[in-house]
């Protein structure tokens, strides 16, 4: 029990490790083509693309973990705690339901673009940008997981 809660606390940050790791070799691997072979491997750029959107959508859900997105909080500091907190309850709400919308139209753009390929690299555009609905889900987790074990508390402790 304790691994699987050590994966699921990390997940995001493994992911966009193994994600960063990836962007370096391909670069590099770029870098050295075009100036060790003089002749430039045509997949780098694609695949860092690729890559770099997919490191970028798993921030946002690591961002939503640790509350690391910006936030304007001089309002907020100037009111009783209790308030305070209803209103981050009630922003979480609103991200909740703006992730769920996206997730579901996610879904839908997975199913639309899964007819084409990309240019260079020919992967299935499917697979590609599966990205905004599967970040759109852990985002829905991870909104839930702080509501439940942050913000509520909060809210009936103040």
């Amino acid at each position: 029990m304790k691994k699987l809660k050590y994966v699921l606390d990390n997940f995001e940050r493994w992911i966009m490790m193994a994600l960063f790791v990836a962007l370096f070799f391909i670069v590099m691997a770029g870098i050295i083509s075009r100036v060790v072979f003089n002749s430039p491997f045509t997949w780098t750029e694609e695949a860092a693309r690729l890559v770099f959107i997919w490191l970028i959508f798993m921030g946002i859900s690591y961002g939503t973990k640790y509350d690391k997105h910006i936030n304007v909080t001089i309002v907020l500091d100037k009111m009783p705690k209790k308030v305070s907190v209803l209103f981050t309850i009630f922003w979480d709400i609103v991200a909740l339901a703006i992730f769920v919308w996206i997730g579901f139209y996610g879904v839908q753009y997975i199913i639309y673009m899964s007819n084409s390929v990309t240019s260079v690299l020919r992967i299935n555009q499917g697979i590609t940008t599966s990205i905004v609905a599967i970040s759109a889900i852990l985002n829905v987790i991870r909104i839930i997981e702080k509501l439940i074990t942050e913000h509520i508390p909060q809210f009936k402790e103040a």
